[in-house]
Protein backbone atom coordinates (compact mmCIF):
# COMPACT_ATOMS: atom_id res chain seq x y z
CA UNK A 1 0.00 0.00 0.00
CA UNK A 2 0.73 3.38 -0.79
CA UNK A 3 -0.10 6.92 0.52
CA UNK A 4 -0.68 10.02 -1.87
CA UNK A 5 -0.91 13.74 -1.28
CA UNK A 6 -2.48 16.52 -3.03
CA UNK A 7 -3.04 20.40 -3.36
CA UNK A 8 -4.41 22.02 -5.38
CA UNK A 9 -6.26 25.52 -5.98
CA UNK A 10 -7.64 28.36 -8.29
CA UNK A 11 -9.12 31.95 -8.05
CA UNK A 12 -12.45 32.75 -7.97
CA UNK A 13 -14.03 35.19 -11.01
CA UNK A 14 -17.62 36.30 -12.03
CA UNK A 15 -18.68 34.73 -15.47
CA UNK A 16 -16.88 31.65 -15.04
CA UNK A 17 -18.73 27.85 -14.14
CA UNK A 18 -18.19 26.73 -10.54
CA UNK A 19 -17.39 23.05 -10.85
CA UNK A 20 -16.27 20.88 -8.01
CA UNK A 21 -16.26 17.18 -7.19
CA UNK A 22 -17.23 16.40 -11.02
CA UNK A 23 -20.46 18.67 -10.66
CA UNK A 24 -21.65 21.99 -11.76
CA UNK A 25 -22.88 23.89 -8.88
CA UNK A 26 -24.77 27.26 -9.40
CA UNK A 27 -22.80 30.24 -8.06
CA UNK A 28 -22.39 33.52 -9.78
CA UNK A 29 -18.34 32.92 -9.50
CA UNK A 30 -16.79 30.43 -11.22
CA UNK A 31 -12.92 28.71 -10.70
CA UNK A 32 -10.47 30.18 -13.36
CA UNK A 33 -7.94 27.57 -15.29
CA UNK A 34 -7.17 25.92 -18.25
CA UNK A 35 -9.44 23.37 -17.53
CA UNK A 36 -13.10 23.71 -15.77
CA UNK A 37 -10.81 24.06 -12.89
CA UNK A 38 -12.13 21.56 -10.97
CA UNK A 39 -10.09 21.85 -7.78
CA UNK A 40 -11.09 18.86 -6.08
CA UNK A 41 -10.55 16.48 -8.51
CA UNK A 42 -7.23 17.61 -9.05
CA UNK A 43 -6.08 17.48 -5.57
CA UNK A 44 -7.48 14.09 -5.92
CA UNK A 45 -5.82 13.31 -9.07
CA UNK A 46 -2.51 14.51 -7.57
CA UNK A 47 -2.39 12.67 -4.80
CA UNK A 48 -2.78 9.09 -7.24
CA UNK A 49 -0.17 9.75 -8.88
CA UNK A 50 1.94 10.86 -6.25
CA UNK A 51 0.92 8.03 -4.10
CA UNK A 52 2.29 5.55 -7.65
CA UNK A 53 5.27 7.97 -7.98
CA UNK A 54 3.79 9.13 -11.54
CA UNK A 55 4.85 12.65 -11.31
CA UNK A 56 1.88 14.96 -11.06
CA UNK A 57 -1.38 16.38 -13.08
CA UNK A 58 0.97 18.87 -14.49
CA UNK A 59 3.24 16.77 -16.24
CA UNK A 60 0.33 14.75 -17.73
CA UNK A 61 -2.21 17.12 -18.54
CA UNK A 62 0.13 20.52 -18.95
CA UNK A 63 -2.01 23.68 -19.00
CA UNK A 64 0.41 24.63 -21.68
CA UNK A 65 -1.58 21.90 -24.47
CA UNK A 66 -4.87 22.84 -26.51
CA UNK A 67 -5.85 19.25 -25.55
CA UNK A 68 -6.44 20.16 -22.21
CA UNK A 69 -7.72 23.76 -22.50
CA UNK A 70 -11.61 23.79 -21.36
CA UNK A 71 -11.59 20.14 -20.61
CA UNK A 72 -13.60 18.22 -17.95
CA UNK A 73 -11.55 17.59 -15.47
CA UNK A 74 -13.87 13.94 -14.76
CA UNK A 75 -11.81 13.35 -18.07
CA UNK A 76 -8.12 13.69 -16.18
CA UNK A 77 -9.58 11.93 -13.28
CA UNK A 78 -10.93 8.94 -15.60
CA UNK A 79 -7.29 9.21 -17.23
CA UNK A 80 -5.75 9.04 -14.29
CA UNK A 81 -7.11 6.35 -12.73
CA UNK A 82 -5.48 4.33 -15.74
CA UNK A 83 -2.54 5.29 -14.99
CA UNK A 84 -2.52 4.29 -11.93
CA UNK A 85 -3.94 0.84 -13.12
CA UNK A 86 -1.63 0.58 -15.89
CA UNK A 87 1.45 0.82 -13.44
CA UNK A 88 -0.26 -1.90 -11.35
CA UNK A 89 -1.56 0.15 -8.64
CA UNK A 90 -5.52 0.43 -7.48
CA UNK A 91 -7.33 3.35 -5.66
CA UNK A 92 -7.82 2.48 -2.40
CA UNK A 93 -10.11 5.07 -0.15
CA UNK A 94 -9.86 8.90 -0.80
CA UNK A 95 -10.37 11.46 2.21
CA UNK A 96 -10.39 14.98 0.77
CA UNK A 97 -11.03 18.50 1.77
CA UNK A 98 -12.77 21.63 0.02
CA UNK A 99 -11.47 25.05 1.47
CA UNK A 100 -14.01 27.54 0.92
CA UNK A 101 -16.26 30.36 2.05
CA UNK A 102 -18.98 30.42 -0.25
CA UNK A 103 -20.79 28.76 -1.39
CA UNK A 104 -21.98 25.96 1.34
CA UNK A 105 -20.95 22.49 -0.34
CA UNK A 106 -22.13 20.64 2.42
CA UNK A 107 -25.34 19.78 0.58
CA UNK A 108 -23.45 19.18 -2.97
CA UNK A 109 -21.10 16.32 -1.13
CA UNK A 110 -23.23 13.15 -1.91
CA UNK A 111 -23.22 13.90 -5.49
CA UNK A 112 -19.53 14.70 -5.68
CA UNK A 113 -19.04 11.33 -4.13
CA UNK A 114 -21.18 9.64 -6.87
CA UNK A 115 -19.91 11.09 -9.80
CA UNK A 116 -16.37 10.74 -8.71
CA UNK A 117 -17.54 6.88 -7.70
CA UNK A 118 -18.82 6.09 -10.65
CA UNK A 119 -15.43 7.66 -12.75
CA UNK A 120 -13.11 6.00 -11.10
CA UNK A 121 -14.95 2.67 -10.62
CA UNK A 122 -14.66 2.16 -7.01
CA UNK A 123 -17.35 2.14 -3.89
CA UNK A 124 -18.73 5.49 -3.28
CA UNK A 125 -17.70 4.44 0.38
CA UNK A 126 -14.27 4.91 -0.61
CA UNK A 127 -14.53 8.61 -1.53
CA UNK A 128 -14.62 11.17 1.72
CA UNK A 129 -15.28 14.57 0.97
CA UNK A 130 -15.23 17.51 3.54
CA UNK A 131 -15.95 21.02 2.90
CA UNK A 132 -14.82 23.81 5.49
CA UNK A 133 -14.65 27.55 5.16
CA UNK A 134 -11.04 29.26 6.95
CA UNK A 135 -12.99 31.55 9.27
CA UNK A 136 -12.40 34.06 7.05
CA UNK A 137 -8.80 34.36 6.65
CA UNK A 138 -6.74 34.29 3.88
CA UNK A 139 -7.62 34.12 0.20
CA UNK A 140 -10.19 31.65 0.57
CA UNK A 141 -11.47 33.99 3.63
CA UNK A 142 -11.59 36.69 1.60
CA UNK A 143 -13.66 34.72 -0.98
CA UNK A 144 -10.48 34.76 -4.03
CA UNK A 145 -10.09 31.38 -4.25
CA UNK A 146 -11.25 27.92 -3.56
CA UNK A 147 -8.52 25.15 -2.19
CA UNK A 148 -8.80 21.48 -1.91
CA UNK A 149 -6.73 18.60 0.14
CA UNK A 150 -6.61 14.74 -0.62
CA UNK A 151 -4.68 12.06 0.67
CA UNK A 152 -5.40 8.61 -0.96
CA UNK A 153 -4.09 4.91 0.06
CA UNK A 154 -3.36 3.27 -3.31
CA UNK A 155 -3.16 -1.03 -3.59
Amino acid sequence: MRIGFGYDVHALSEGRELWIGGIRIDHPYGLVGHSDADVLIHAVCDALLGAANLRDIGYHFPDTSETYEHIDSKILLRETVYLLRKAGYEPGNIDATVAAEQPRLSPYIPEMQKTMAEVMNIPVNDISIKATTTEKLGFTGRREGIAAYAVVLIK
